[in-house]
């Protein structure tokens, strides 16, 4: 549809956008594997919904204890089965009975004779009042208390779980902003540098492009993720020998300091926005050009006797 250099400079761009993006995310990946960042984020918000000391016999509770691996504790725990388990460790420790055995009576009575900051050091008293609070505002007067309170809490939970999410995709974006700042800097993967090339250099832009279409037509990011560097290697970024240190010290001697610096700024915001947001781009960039863009679904057989 439109051919012109602009074009598929943008094309190039946004491929070395959704590329970079690639790595990092890869990186981050790795990162919360090794340190276990989903299951500590999930631990430490439990413990704000429930409080240290339940949160400890939830974690102890078999339900729980065999969702580890390896003495890893569980990156996810379903609404319905955290509801169960605290509900189950509160009725062990004040009757010894199993909560699915209580009455609506005996429910409501658990509730109210649930310790009120009673012992401990003033972080428990504030535990034992809070989560109190909650199930007294959660249990019901009918005779499905049991089962109307195992619902209610496993909801309420389900709104925690949503807020423990919320911190867990903050300290992705710090994370990410990081690995992306040192990602870049090491590739010195200047975004000006990079739209300088490709639009002076013909050759470069037409073969980054044409890959940048390719790249477009898949039905989705995660099938770049196996030739993200591969593709990295098109670019033209990195530093010149003979080595690291002597770039460094030959480019804050330079003139061209500040404009690298700029373009560094540049790489690293567009990689914190992610590669879904820059490979959904490339698809509207790639169909603009009128050559890009997923393959359209095939037809759908007629039905018999349709016309």
């Amino acid at each position: 549809m439109f051919e012109h250099p602009v074009i598929d400079v943008a094309l190039g761009l946004i491929f070395f956008y959704v590329t970079l993006s690639l790595v990092a995310s890869a990186a981050q990946e790795w990162v919360a594997s090794f340190f276990g960042l989903r299951s500590t984020n999930l631990e430490e918000g439990i413990k704000r919904l429930v409080g240290d000391k339940y949160a400890k016999a939830v974690y102890a509770h078999p339900l729980i204890k065999n969702l580890s691996r390896k003495d890893k504790l569980p990156s996810y725990i379903a609404p319905e089965t955290l509801s169960t388990v605290v509900l189950e460790v509160l009725a062990k420790n004040e009757d010894g009975k199993s909560f699915v055995s209580l009455k609506a009576d005996e429910v409501r009575d658990l509730i109210a004779k649930l310790p009120q900051g009673a012992g401990g050091d003033v972080a428990d008293k504030k535990d034992d009042d809070d989560l109190a609070a909650v199930l007294t505002a959660l249990v019901t007067d009918g005779e499905k208390a049991a089962i109307e309170l195992q619902e209610n809490l496993a909801s309420w939970f389900d709104e925690g779980m949503t807020r423990i999410s919320g911190w867990y995709k903050r300290k992705v974006k710090a994370i990410i902003f990081g690995i992306s700042a040192v990602v870049v800097i090491l590739t010195n993967a200047s975004t000006i540098h990079v739209a300088e090339e490709l639009w002076t250099n013909e050759a470069l832009r037409t073969e980054i492009a044409a890959q940048a279409t390719v790249a477009a037509g898949k039905e989705g990011v995660t099938e770049l993720e196996g030739t993200n560097l591969d593709s990295l290697k098109s670019f033209p970024i990195g530093w010149k020998e003979p080595s690291f240190s002597a770039n460094i010290a030959a480019f804050f001697t330079g003139a061209e300091w500040f404009k690298s610096i700029i373009g560094w700024l540049i790489t690293i915001a567009a990689m914190s926005l992610g590669a879904p947001f820059w490979f959904d781009l490339l698809g509207k960039v790639a169909n603009l050009k009128g050559t890009g863009g997923k393959a359209s679904e095939k037809p759908k057989k007629t039905e018999e006797g349709s016309t």
